[in-house]
């Protein structure tokens, strides 16, 4: 707990740090970068002094001062939701299939899964919507939204489908590798000699084993599907978080530094929620399958 607790400080500063580099680097009118130190430490005291009045909770969209939580909450439960759902079954698919190519000699399947893993995610989401739209003009048939084209006509299946693959791709491939490794140790070996049946050895002997591994990767995983959000709500158009973000970054007025702060610390805080949502789901996993 104390560690959490002193690292917020740090975090805050990195994201001031990384929310001011705009404002920090200023081309000098010489093909070069110059470091404008005063406007960033403007813009940071401006943030400060602005937080008891509420001005640094509000901002500009076209020429309409919002304020930032009113807005905040809607978003949120929208990136929330997406990352919530891929990243749940996401990792219960990817687990399943994984422990399926561990035991599985297709070797082809795993072939296929592994190039359609490595597709960049902005090319399989532009294949599912080419897919739709394709089938559509063949048939007159719109099978799914392949955006958000308003609040009445959102855009479901095809975002779900992306958060879920994202995730997926990138928990059998690691869980292919961890249970192969497993089922080649001794105790395995041990438990077949006993004439225990297969399904109970890989749930109950292999899977435990190889689930505290899933756990300690669970940041390079959440630093996957945080990092692809952004992709996911611009290609289908989703008023999540990250469109707030990068569609109101820059106003009439210019660089809006308080809403950049804001919205990094709210990403931080969806980050944790998500981390915690998964550390719970993995634990109870753990709980189920430990005998």
């Amino acid at each position: 707990m104390n560690r959490i607790v002193l690292s917020i400080p740090m975090v805050f500063i990195l994201v001031l740090i990384m929310a001011e580099l705009p404002l920090l680097l200023q081309p000098d009118g010489s093909h070069s970068i110059r470091l404008d130190w005063p406007q960033g430490a403007a813009s940071i005291k401006a943030y400060f002094s602005g937080i008891p009045t509420g001005d640094s909770f509000r901002f500009l969209s076209g020429q309409n001062t919002l304020s930032f939580w009113e807005q905040i909450g809607s978003y949120f439960i929208i990136s929330f939701g997406y990352l919530a759902c891929g990243a749940l079954i996401g990792t219960t698919i990817g687990v399943l299939i994984g422990i399926y190519f561990s035991l599985s000699r297709a070797e082809w399947l795993k072939r296929t899964v592994e190039f359609l893993g490595a597709m960049p995610d902005f090319v399989s989401i532009l294949l599912l919507q080419f897919l739709v739209v394709f089938v559509a003009s063949k048939t007159g048939v719109v099978l799914f939204q392949i955006a958000t084209l308003s609040v009445k006509e959102p855009a479901i299946v095809l975002p779900l489908v992306s958060s879920i693959l994202i995730p997926a791709s990138y928990m059998i491939r690691n869980v292919t590798m961890q249970m192969t490794y497993t089922l080649a140790e001794d105790y395995i070996g041990f438990a077949k000699a006993r004439g225990l049946r297969k399904l109970y050895i890989v749930f109950y002997h292999a899977l435990p084993n190889v689930l505290p591994f899933i756990r300690a990767d669970l940041h390079k995983f959440l630093g996957i599907l945080i990092g692809n959000i952004f992709i996911v709500e611009y290609l289908y158009n989703l008023h999540g978080l990250t469109m707030l973000l990068f569609s109101n970054v820059y106003s009439y007025s210019g660089y809006q530094f308080p809403l950049v702060v804001n919205g990094l610390l709210t990403l931080l805080l969806l980050y944790a929620v998500i981390y915690t949502l998964l550390k719970t789901y993995l634990w109870g996993w753990e709980k189920v399958l430990s005998r």
